[in-house]
């Protein structure tokens, strides 16, 4: 199991992950969050499907990128 289906699963939270376990893509309430491990295990990045949320941000801790992509769908 990944650290990002691990951290999934800590904060209680469900989504759709991929059969890698390296992309998830969770409910906002304004977009969906998607949150994907960067290769080589350099961290993880986060992006809204919101037109206006669109930057990509950049976590080194797979449930603080998590939270992060949930604050701003929210």
């Amino acid at each position: 199991m990944t650290r990002l289906i691990e951290a999934l699963q800590a904060l209680g939270l469900e989504g759709e992950v991929t059969l890698s376990g390296r992309w998830l893509k969770l409910q906002g309430g304004r977009c969906s969050v998607y949150v994907a491990e960067a290769a080589w295990e350099a961290g993880y990045y986060t992006w809204c499907d919101d037109r206006e949320e669109q930057v990509v941000e950049h976590y080194l801790d797979p449930t603080e990128a998590i939270q992060a992509g949930l604050k701003r769908a929210a």
